[in-house]
């Protein structure tokens, strides 16, 4: 396929406040990061508008991006006029001319604008009038959608774009996007499987955009979507960056840049929407029912079953993919999940292996031997979940000592997800030092700068911890960070699918700023370390 030209919908730069030390914020930081991913430009907003003042920000954001305007264009925030402290209408799309701002943000709930028509006036005709695309931002990561139905409303008749929704809000989405025909939506948060699929076929690839969440998110992940898309190639490119341009009359990039100083092979291939060109094994995968869409309350997973996950796995170049059941640590079926389990590796044994569910608040000793007989003795499987968040128990419980203390003496893997809490460090300690022959890795080290610095604390102590990443949140530069603090060969590959789309996951590690052969261990022969130390051949 050939290369897309990616324009994004979603960055800003700028100060903030409880900014962790590392985290990227720069405006040269975001330039550096739109190279690295092969970015060819993007539509941005400058904080300080967000934490300060609306038109400062805007005009800051015109002062500080004057040489950039071949990659960076504006979008302004706008609210109703309700004194000295905002421009009046009139001025606000005069100003908005002058500097040829083709975007605005509407952040009624941020600056406490309530979301009723007539307090928004006049201002919904006149950015109407002048064709500008009005950007309604979630307020946080997993805030409730409550706010976007009013404000669209009020913008029913303006091209609106809505963003930094999350995967677990499926439904309300597609309430809003079947209630709101000029609705627009990106997928930077909204990592559900198959989602750029589902919703292009649904709603027209025309309603879908390309954005990152930058400098934030890594900005390879969000290219997982299009770069290993099921979709024609014309759509694909619709979604990459010609919607936004559209959006903008016609602003935006014009050409793919040309790759950068982190180039590989295997960026190479991504880039041309090629299989990762390595050992792909994925440490931690569920799976769902033969035909299920829907595990959870409110999560979405169309097509999550074996033979979905593998269209997407294989299409994306994943070889080996760690499956472990949902039905077990939600619902506390333990048998159901094992089943699920058990079937699709009988199925398909060259690219499923297996994990053993046990939860000992329901099964006892006799139980509990006779899975361990079952499915680690007779069916070889090397890993071990349990999720204790959904249990009155945590993981260094003496119910689970049978279980583990079998884990220890054939070295087998335990998959980890911290309870949180004060406990926490002292649960993760006792299990290493209890367990020293047992592989714990611990999920979800990409989620936050604060999680990956207790998770490297607890690492090197203790040599049996390793930090497999997968996180909607894909924080930009934490990856390497892991591999600075505990090396390469300590991380793990992983992708939480089908609970979030694999294939962000895969681009979030293959545009990194670490050397090919990093990659490929993190990518593959690690977790193939640990197989094989479990008797598993690859």
């Amino acid at each position: 396929m050939p290369e897309l030209l990616y324009f994004d919908c979603n960055t800003t730069f700028g100060p903030y406040p409880q900014k962790h030390k590392e985290a990227r914020w720069t405006k040269e930081h975001l330039l550096d990061d739109l190279v690295l991913a092969g970015i060819a430009g993007a539509l941005v907003y400058h904080r300080l508008g967000r934490h300060y003042d609306p038109m400062l920000g805007n005009m800051r954001l015109i002062e500080e991006i004057r040489d950039d305007r071949d990659r960076l264009f504006p979008c302004w925030f706008a609210m109703p006029s309700f004194g000295p402290e905002f421009a009046t209408v009139a001025e606000f799309t005069e100003l908005m001319k002058q500097h040829d701002v083709r975007a605005v943000r509407i952040e009624a709930k941020a600056f406490g604008v309530p979301p009723r028509e007539r307090v928004w006036g006049e201002l919904p005709d006149a950015l109407l009038e002048n064709d500008i695309l009005c950007v309604l931002p979630s307020p946080g990561y997993g805030a409730e959608l409550d706010f976007a139905d009013p404000l669209l409303t009020i913008f029913r008749e303006n091209k609106t774009l809505l963003m930094n929704h999350v995967w677990s809000q499926w439904r309300e989405l597609v309430a809003l996007m079947e209630e709101h025909p000029n609705l627009h939506i990106e997928f930077s948060n909204f990592q559900a499987n198959r989602a750029v699929e589902f919703f292009a076929k649904r709603f027209g690839a025309e309603r879908c955009l390309f954005g990152t969440g930058l400098p934030d998110k890594a900005p390879g992940a969000a290219r997982g979507f299009l770069d290993f898309t099921l979709l024609p190639h014309d759509q694909a490119q619709l979604i990459a960056g010609e919607n936004l341009r559209r959006l903008l009359g016609g602003q935006g990039p014009t050409s793919i840049p040309q790759p950068g100083e982190w180039h590989d092979s295997i960026t190479e291939a991504v880039r041309n929407g090629k299989p990762v060109p390595c050992l792909a094994l994925d440490a931690h995968c569920h799976i769902v029912h033969d035909g299920g869409h829907t595990v959870g309350e409110r999560i979405v997973t169309v097509k999550g079953d074996a033979d979905g996950m593998l269209e997407l796995t294989r299409r994306a170049g994943i070889d080996k993919t760690a499956i472990m059941s949902w039905v077990a640590p939600l619902s506390m079926d333990t048998d159901l999940g094992n089943e699920i389990v058990e079937k699709s590796v009988r199925r398909y044994p060259e690219e499923f292996i297996g994990l053993l569910t046990i939860n000992p608040e329901y099964d006892d000793e006799a139980k509990i031997e006779a899975l361990i007989q079952k499915y680690h003795v007779e069916l070889g499987f090397p890993g071990l979940k349990t999720f204790t968040p959904c249990q009155a128990i945590d993981y260094d419980d003496p119910l689970f000592e049978k279980w583990f203390q079998y884990a220890n003496d054939h070295h087998l893997y335990l998959v980890l997800d911290p309870k949180g809490g004060e406990g926490a460090d002292r649960c993760v300690r006792n299990l290493a030092s209890r367990y020293p022959d047992m592989t714990i890795y611990i999920d979800h080290c990409g989620r936050s700068w604060q999680f990956a610095k207790w998770v490297v604390a607890v690492m090197r102590d203790h040599p049996n911890i390793w930090a497999q990443l997968n996180f909607t949140l894909v924080t930009n530069g934490l990856i390497e960070y892991l591999v600075e603090q505990v090396s390469a060969d300590r991380v793990l590959f992983g992708t939480d699918a089908p609970m979030r789309d694999p294939r962000p996951q895969v681009t979030w590690l293959v545009f990194t700023r670490l050397p090919e052969e990093d990659k490929r261990r993190i990518f593959g022969e690690n977790f193939a370390g640990i197989l094989r130390r479990a008797k598993v051949e690859i």
